[in-house]
């Protein structure tokens, strides 16, 4: 669940905000480019470093715990946050121009943050979960 987590991280920022609806889209200025080639490189960035985190970490049965700890942090400190940014006034999980897209009631870019992090705290929870088994 957590390298699941990592491929997501690494992957999905592409299929959403490289695109000319977000990063190229003719609202956004050189700044906001930036910004947005920021966040998809370093999500790509970190999604590779928990991915090789997971492969520092060691054989399955007897893996360093930190590492793995590590690597289901990452995607969590990356997606988690954005529930935070509804409390600045004036943000939006919404394009300006496009029909808000919601899911189970809840903006659908929110959702698929939230499902990433999610999965990693789940799969560092299993794990955690049957070590103690041990």
């Amino acid at each position: 669940m957590i390298a699941g987590s990592a491929v997501a991280s690494a992957t999905l920022p592409w299929l959403a905000d490289w695109n000319h609806s977000h990063t190229f889209g003719p609202e956004y200025g050189p700044h906001a480019r930036w910004h947005g080639t920021s966040e998809v490189v370093g999500a790509t960035a970190e999604g590779l470093l928990a991915l090789w985190l997971l492969r520092a970490a060691g054989d399955e049965q007897r893996p360093d715990e930190r590492l793995l700890t590590a690597a289901a942090l990452l995607p969590i400190a990356r997606w988690a946050p954005f529930n935070l940014t509804l409390l600045v006034p004036g943000t939006s999980p919404y394009d300006q121009h496009r029909i808000p897209q919601r899911v189970f009631g809840m903006p659908a870019a929110l959702l698929s943050q939230d499902l990433i992090a999610a999965t990693a705290a789940v799969g560092l929870l299993l794990r955690r979960l049957a070590r103690e088994r041990t």
